[in-house]
């Protein structure tokens, strides 16, 4: 199966993925938007006659291993940028895909999309969303003025229906449905 690039990277920007399209002699073939502006900021716009970003061991690293950290050239932010790559099949040759992860960057929980998901009610879906973005039990209590024994009720219910039996199994489930949730995300 071949994928057409152009389409690719514009799915991955929808679903709110910064991504990198590498053909095999390391070049950048095309980016999205959000890989852009994780490099270049806001505005997503190169200076002008500015060189591949990535610094040649970055480049190297994406091409022969699935997972690493990114380094840029002349990088005057300290944003901290990992990458998960992969070989995708194309139309003229085949090329890598550097997905860009923001290290910096908490993925925020949506309480009505992890309610969907796992069939919770609207105060499930609330505290497995504070779960998610870290908010302890007692924190969480504290502001709903609920007692921490109805919350340990709502999470037992959670972990039932997400067929989870610990807290962090549970978070680190949330974290990976919450990555993929089309909702504003950032929070730093």
């Amino acid at each position: 199966m071949t994928v057409e690039i152009g389409f690719l990277v514009r799915l991955l920007d929808q679903l709110g993925s910064a991504a990198v399209v590498l053909g095999r002699n390391g070049q950048i073939v095309e980016w999205n938007k959000l890989a852009r502006q994780l490099v270049y900021g806001e505005a997503g716009a190169a200076p002008q006659a500015e060189p591949d970003p990535f610094t040649g061991r970055t480049v190297q690293a994406a091409l022969t291993d699935a997972f690493g950290l990114v380094a840029l050239e002349g990088a005057s932010h300290d944003r901290r940028l990992a990458f998960q790559a992969l070989d995708i099949p194309s139309v003229s040759e085949a090329h890598r895909l550097m997905i860009l992860i923001e290290l910096s960057v908490r993925v925020r929980g949506s309480a009505p999309t992890l309610e969907k998901i796992f069939c919770l009610t609207a105060a499930e879906g609330r505290l497995a969303a504070e779960l998610s973005n870290g908010v302890s039990l007692s924190t969480i209590a504290r502001r709903r003025s609920v007692s921490i024994a109805t919350l340990r009720t709502q999470l037992a219910s959670i972990f039932a229906k997400t067929e989870t039996s610990r807290q962090p199994e549970l978070v680190a489930l949330l974290s990976r449905v919450c990555h993929i949730a089309p909702i504003s995300r950032a929070v730093t």
